[in-house]
């Protein structure tokens, strides 16, 4: 039975809903949107700074244009609804048009959590859903042209998403593992075609195809094992782990059960895999990657007892998830989205103001009393990409970060070195050493010695022969002390 006219009223309406919250509300997204949007104004060229991210540019080339012609992130938006409602409805067709697969889906907290995100997942985990379709569909046909269709789309989904390739491996493994070898490097071969969109922008860019995931690698690694090179808190925690595993449906262990794993065992290894990943890597978004699979696995074995409790919790969570969006509808609030509970309770602050006003408006006056000159930004080494992801102008040379005015100064270009070494237990004449190190561009162009003006979010600037010269709402403008005769 297909939906009836009054399921489509009530579908529009919960869409509705669904929409004017990701629209109205002034939140953006957290971790990692600066990657994604920075790299979308780099390729619209309106980007007053030196490009850094970790993250595939594939996401923001495709969102350059839009946001060149409205001078905004708005579109974001559009194109993360765009996914999300692709991923509800394709998971209503591979349950063959299941109306409980449907409702969950749509009413899943994690939708509601990631519509306004600029993110990559999105449009990640919308491919690697039929991804996952596909590979089943081959492990049952055994017909080959299905698991190509999962290996090109595996790797469409990686050539937006990084963290798709730590997936990747354990998809392969738990479907692949009693199959022919040949099939397995079918598999792989379409997941490098896949990801070519990727690997030529990469080319393009950076001279080496494989920099982009190689960076990416390193920099996870750096994060896991040392906090990251600017002491970025750990991914790994209880109260961060608690936040992030209620996005996955309660009745997910059924998956497990003796009547559905028999149909399932090779999803649910991927699925026991995908979750230790998360674990190691507690981040609320990263559930989208998995929910979808787990609803269309799950929903045609639900009893109506069960479908009517899980979304009973799924609408208590999503009243959760949109509060702190509603919030930034008139105010500012440490209590951004509903995963920076562990980071900031109880100190739960709000302010009619918000920063990205009062930063616009100061850049605004700078600009007009000190146009077309280049400014170091601090204090924080970052803080530079803020002020060049609001800015939209075209009077200001280059925002340039303290760390690198300080490297230049310094004479040593490292950001960051690792050593390694052998550690030999007797008493030997010798130990084995290797470096590792993280340094400032070859091709960094800036003239540091021309800079004349300095800002900082901060009264204060941490950095040596400047002088405070003004206060604006939020900025502190500095300006560089003439050396005495």
């Amino acid at each position: 039975m297909g939906i009836t006219r009054k399921e489509l009223y009530s579908l529009i309406s919960v869409i509705t809903i669904l929409i004017v919250i990701t629209f109205l509300t002034r939140f953006y997204g957290g971790a990692d949107i600066l990657d994604y949007s920075d790299s979308a104004k780099f390729f619209a060229d309106k980007y007053a700074a030196k490009i850094r991210s970790s993250h595939s540019y594939v996401y923001g080339l495709l969102h350059a244009i839009p946001i060149s012609l409205t001078e905004g992130f708005f579109f974001f938006k559009i194109t993360s609804l765009f996914s999300l409602l692709l991923i509800v409805y394709s998971v209503y067709r591979i349950t063959n048009k299941n109306k409980k697969a449907l409702w969950l889906m749509l009413l899943s907290p994690i939708v509601w959590y990631m519509a306004p995100w600029i993110s990559p997942i999105q449009t990640a985990s919308l491919f690697f859903l039929w991804s996952h379709y596909f590979i089943r569909k081959y492990d049952h046909l055994s017909n080959v042209k299905y698991l190509l269709y999962a290996g090109l789309l595996a790797g469409l989904s990686w050539a937006f998403w990084d963290g798709v390739l730590f997936f990747i491996p354990f998809f392969a493994l738990s479907f692949l593992y009693n199959k022919k070898l040949s099939h397995f490097i079918y598999f792989i071969i379409l997941v490098l075609v896949g990801s070519m969109p990727r690997l030529i922008l990469d080319q393009i860019l950076f001279g080496f195809a494989f920099l982009g995931i190689l960076r990416h690698i390193l920099a996870s690694l750096t994060i896991a094992l040392y906090g990251g090179i600017y002491s970025q808190s750990s991914l790994i925690g209880l109260s961060k782990f608690i936040i992030t595993f209620v996005f996955i449906p309660i009745f997910s262990y059924l998956l497990f059960t003796k009547k559905i794993i028999k149909e399932n065992k090779k999803t649910a290894t991927f699925l026991i895999f995908s979750i230790i990943i998360i674990i190691l890597n507690s981040q609320v978004r990263f559930s989208l990657f998995v929910v979808p699979i787990i609803i269309a696995s799950i929903a045609p074995y639900l009893s109506h007892k069960q479908f009517v409790l899980q979304i009973a919790i799924s609408l208590i969570l999503i009243l959760l998830v949109i509060n702190p969006y509603l919030i930034q509808l008139r105010y500012s609030t440490n209590f951004s989205e509903f995963g920076a509970i562990p980071y900031i309770f109880p100190d739960i602050k709000l302010n009619s103001l918000f920063v990205e006003d009062l930063i616009k408006e100061d850049l605004k006056k700078v600009t007009e009393e000190y146009p077309n000159k280049t400014f170091v930004v601090g204090n924080n080494y970052e803080s530079y990409r803020f002020l060049a992801n609001i800015y939209w102008g075209d009077k200001v040379k280059e925002f340039v970060s303290i760390e690198d005015y300080k490297l230049n100064n310094s004479n040593n270009p490292k950001v960051f070195e690792k050593e390694f070494c052998s550690h030999i237990k007797i008493s030997e004449r010798r130990d084995f050493c290797t470096s590792v190190y993280i340094r400032k561009s070859f091709k960094d162009q800036t003239d540091y010695n021309k800079i004349e003006y300095a800002l900082s979010d901060k009264d204060s600037l941490d950095l040596e022969g400047f002088s405070f010269v003004k206060k604006y709402k939020y900025l502190s403008l500095f300006k560089k002390s003439q050396p005495s005769a």
